[in-house]
């Protein structure tokens, strides 16, 4: 589906890709790259359009982030980070969501890990913590965090041994960013820690995903983590088709100093047909999974469990496929595939980078798994 995101994300990357150099070396995206982001809305992608958003339908989301994936997985993985906050501010009540995103060109940062701790005060919460590998934290204007709700000096408790937890909304200035991110793969995310020291949050500002959603439209009935699934899968497509193509350009080139030059060698050919046709394969299905949960919001939802047991199972297929695909296309790039002039270096680390993520883990395919033997999932995300 040829979307005005599509476009901008394919007008986007060659700048991208002569930006690259740059993002790396500043451990951050490179800024002409960022003012596109934020022109083309590309960061936006899963907010109202009444919010200057581009709700654009999950499967066709998926062709902007594997664009956005194929030129610098860094670029595309800001882009995606964004979503969560959007996603989830289905939560809030609509006047505060409007204001969370009432200017157009504010970027968003978050982490899932429940490190901070939110005190109950009589008009909101007091918050205090530091969280790790916070992506995009420098351009962001706004941030989400996950905290415990304590009480009376210790944490509220749900059900035994289940603490509350609360999503936090804050502005920029309200936090400090230490300088953390000293890493090889996904370097140009800028994924640093945050800290907050004891700043009041009003309770409005504050979210949890077992309240209902205040968003009457298909972007407030999607299911919210495997549709993050969808998209990691996305991305990770995105890598490991710029590392076949660049194979394939390496056999128009590269001249070994003895044997056959590459495109005469059955295994590097056999690599690339088999490979080619894996990621084909896992793309058509991911797209597939994706169109029926976006059809299933359209009609009104809820998803079925087994439409997202299906989507688990195809973002994850999809990342297992595109980390073999790289591999297999770094290896057989030989000499080449060290130096960091060439695409294969790059995208093996991202690559590995990016199968690090929690959303990306054997967890969900085994709560997938019991899903098929008419179990139910463990995982308290898995169908939210």
């Amino acid at each position: 589906m040829n979307t005005p995101a599509l476009v901008a994300a394919r007008e986007l990357s060659p700048l991208i890709v002569r930006l690259r150099d740059d993002t790396e070396a500043n451990r951050n995206i490179a800024a002409p790259i960022v003012d596109r982001l934020r022109d083309g809305r590309l960061c936006r992608l899963a907010v109202a359009e009444a919010l200057a958003g581009l709700a654009v339908p999950l499967d066709a989301a998926l062709d902007v982030y594997e664009t956005l994936a194929y030129a610098d997985a860094s670029v595309a993985w800001i882009a995606w980070n964004n979503s969560l906050p959007c996603f989830l501010s289905r939560f809030l009540a609509p006047g505060m969501r409007a204001e969370v995103f009432s200017d157009p060109r504010w970027l968003y940062a978050c982490s899932t890990r429940p490190t901070g701790r939110a005190t109950v005060t009589p008009d909101g919460y007091r918050v205090t913590g530091r969280w790790g590998i916070v992506s995009g934290c420098e351009l962001a204007e706004w941030i989400l965090l996950l905290c415990v709700v304590e009480e009376n000096g210790k944490p509220r408790m749900r059900a035994p041994d289940v603490p509350e937890l609360r999503f936090v909304f804050l502005r920029r200035g309200s936090y400090e960013i230490l300088d953390t991110w000293h890493v090889g793969g996904l370097r140009g995310t800028g994924s640093h820690d945050v800290v907050v020291k004891d700043v009041p949050v009003p309770r409005a500002l504050t979210l949890f995903v077992s309240e209902p959603s205040t968003l009457d439209a298909p972007l407030g009935r999607l299911p919210i983590i495997c549709s993050m699934a969808a998209v990691y899968g996305a991305q990770v497509l995105g890598v490991a088709q710029s590392a076949v193509d660049t194979l394939v350009e390496l056999t128009t080139t590269k001249v070994p100093p003895e044997g056959p030059a590459l495109r005469e060698r059955p295994a590097v050919l056999g690599e690339i047909g088999r490979h080619s046709a894996a990621l084909d394969a896992a793309r058509s299905y991911l797209r597939a999974c994706a169109a029926q949960l976006w059809r299933t919001a359209v009609d009104g939802g809820p998803p079925a469990l087994d439409e997202i047991t299906a989507m688990w199972g195809a973002g994850l297929h999809a990342a297992s496929v595109a980390e073999a695909a790289v591999d297999a296309m770094y290896a057989a790039g030989g000499i080449n595939s060290l130096y960091t002039a060439c695409p294969l270096e790059r995208a093996h680390r991202d690559m590995h980078a990016m199968r690090r993520h929690i959303v990306g883990q054997p967890m969900w395919l085994e709560d997938a798994g019991r899903v098929r033997l008419g179990a139910k999932p463990t995982h308290p995300l898995y169908a939210v």
